[in-house]
């Protein structure tokens, strides 16, 4: 049995905790730091053969069009360690695993560098004898994980070459083989004064750390294509590595796709159905109802209340129903769904419901508004990049897969509430074919590198520029949003999500905000209840006049704040940037004048009007 270094939430897992991330713990009694790089799905099914539990054990979670946009039969959750009753011992659960990484450790008080370190038997922390001896029995001189790693774009990582580094770029120097033992002292203020040395009396040459992080500082090592987090291990790369903080937020950006479940799926009679359903799905028409009465003979009594020729009926039923509703594009489904309903849609039993609102007198910007009351949404994590997030630029070169040949990817489910709303149709044609807002949208470069305009790497276009201006406009919108409610209905501004559906068919243009957390912050109606047409209206137009001024004005306005961020216009930290768990695009491709206008030009802001600088559109 591996030893326990740590928990983590199960959400985390889908999130920066996934297989391939590097994650630091605290190793409960002793307080050691652990450095462990997450192992891959493969060792999922391992632990679950060590442990005697099948990895069936681990919940399935459905979602037939996500499953078939990732080429996968079904999704589970992250395993969930059982607590241990008093008394009682528990061993068959299924741990996550983790791979020790960095492998070099540096005693604190010696400041000695090396990989091999004195340990307790079953026991993940590591010390150093030498400082150890003279403390108290009870105490450790523990050895702590080195800051610096390396790493490629194709997603490779690797421990810091010490003796390359530390003999001056080479890794074949004739006077010296020592390979194990370094020295790090900190002799000065930053960088320049983080001095590594050689542990060899004969060599005891000694390098400041100061360029490390510069492209070339390598130019003359080839990265080793580690991949600590599969069995399978390493591979071979051409690419360059570069040096990286131990917990830099580029290590790791996860790629997920999430779909909410929408009728016929949400509704109990299909969910029921387990995973029947998909085998019905794809049986041929003439083939399908003698199959449909074996799967009602194995059904439980619950189902059977209905009669045989009904449940075949129905399930005809629901079969037609997901092939209307499936488009093969998940937004374009979801947004027909919100946008098609004739007022209340969703069943009892249904994780989907909605209740139509009046539009507010007050807004005529926009077309429809509801208030989403009921929703699930699965969100799958299907691989990683590190350095450049994708869609990025430049491109990362590789994207890392979590491992093997699998039918099944990670994934949560979160079930929530929440506001969706589209704009007018006309208006907006009208507002995105004026001059300014062309000439204004066409400032962005690379827009095909947006997650939400090109959710596909593989496949990106450059978007017209009326859609970037459509896109501009949303996504602001939806952050402005996502800022009042949370000071209005006392959310966090971390449990608040967005969704933007924006794209040319049949003038897709609408946002859902709704709670993006796993726990039960917002399952209570906080959230739709503020949809309500009186209180929305009161939201919506205090949200836009918020915007009209920021404390950074009037550098940002004029763009001189996001001047770096090729993607951004009028946006900062005071304004429009959310936390990155509530943006779905990175806090990218904002522009705050798209919604108020500009000084110069206000007729640009969709939403002018509101603030009395002008006619919207």
């Amino acid at each position: 049995m591996r030893p326990i270094v740590g928990k983590i939430r199960q959400s985390a897992v889908i999130m920066n905790c996934g297989p391939g991330a590097i994650i630091d713990f605290r190793v409960p009694g002793s307080g050691a730091a652990v450095s462990v790089v997450a192992a891959g799905l493969q060792e999922w099914e391992n632990q679950a053969d060590e442990a005697q539990v099948s990895i069936e054990d681990l919940r399935r979670l459905r979602e037939p069009r996500l499953a078939e946009k990732l080429g996968v039969q079904y999704f589970r959750l992250p395993p969930v360690a059982a607590d241990k009753p008093d008394g009682e011992e528990v061993d068959s659960y299924i741990p996550l695993v983790g791979v020790r990484f960095p492998r070099w450790l540096q005693c604190p008080k010696c400041n000695l560098l090396k990989r091999n370190w004195q340990r307790m038997m079953g026991s993940p922390e590591r010390y150093c004898s030498d400082c150890s001896a003279p403390l108290p029995r009870n105490e450790k001189a523990y050895a702590i994980p080195v800051r610096f790693i390396m790493s490629c774009r194709n997603g490779h990582l690797n421990d810091f070459p010490w003796r390359y580094w530390v003999h001056g770029g080479t890794d074949n120097d004739p006077e010296c083989q020592n390979e194990t033992e370094f020295e790090l002292i900190n002799e000065g203020s930053g960088l320049a004064g983080l001095i590594a040395s050689c542990k060899n009396e004969k060599c005891e040459k000694q390098r400041s750390m100061e360029h490390i992080f510069k492209p070339d500082a390598f130019e003359g090592w080839a990265c080793e294509g580690g991949r600590p987090w599969l069995a399978g291990g390493d591979e071979e790369c051409t690419e360059r590595p570069i040096t990286m903080q131990r917990g830099a937020s580029n290590l790791y950006f996860p790629r997920h796709f999430s779909a909410l479940v929408i009728p016929p799926w949400s509704e109990r009679f299909v969910r029921s159905l387990g995973h029947h359903w998909a085998t019905l799905c794809n049986v041929e028409e003439d083939d399908r109802h003698p199959y449909i009465r074996i799967v009602w003979n194995e059904l439980d009594s619950r189902l059977k209340e209905m009669g045989e020729e009904e449940f075949i009926a129905t399930v005809d039923q629901k079969i037609n129903e997901s092939n209307r509703a499936s488009s093969g594009n998940l937004r374009w489904d979801e947004y027909r769904q919100f946008t098609d309903t004739s007022g209340q849609s969703g069943a009892p039993d249904s994780e989907f419901a909605v209740r139509s609102e009046p539009v507010p007198a007050q807004l005529p910007h926009l077309g429809k508004l509801l208030r989403v009351t009921s929703l699930r949404e699965i969100r799958a994590l299907a691989s990683f990049t590190r350095i450049e997030p994708p869609p990025g630029h430049p491109q990362p070169v590789r994207v890392q897969e979590l491992q093997g040949d699998h039918n099944w990817l990670p994934a949560i489910d979160i079930r929530g509430e929440g506001i969706f709303f589209s704009l007018s149709e006309d208006r907006l044609a009208q507002w995105e074919s004026t001059r300014l807002v062309r000439q204004r949208a066409a400032r962005i470069q690379k827009p095909e590198i947006s997650r939400v305009l090109s959710p596909d790497p593989n496949e990106q276009a450059e978007p017209d520029v009326k859609l970037v201006a459509r896109y501009l406009l949303l996504h602001s919108l939806a952050h402005v949003l996502m800022k009042q409610l949370s000071l209005q209905c006392g959310y966090s501004s971390a449990s608040l999500r967005e969704r933007i559906y924006v794209g040319t068919e049949q003038g897709m243009a609408g946002i859902l905000i709704y709670t993006a957390t796993a726990d039960a912050d917002g399952t209570l109606g906080g959230l739709q209840r503020q949809g309500q047409a009186r209180r929305f209206a009161g939201t919506f137009s205090e949200a836009i006049r918020a915007c009209k001024w920021c404390s950074s004005d009037p550098l940002c306005i004029k763009g001189l704040v996001a001047a770096s961020e090729s993607s951004n216009l009028a946006t900062c930290h005071s304004c429009l940037l959310a936390p990155e768990t509530s943006c779905e695009d990175f806090n990218q491709f904002l522009d705050r004048a798209m919604l108020i206008g500009t000084p110069e030009d206000p007729s640009i802001g969709f939403f002018s009007d509101l603030t009395g600088s002008g006619e919207a559109g």
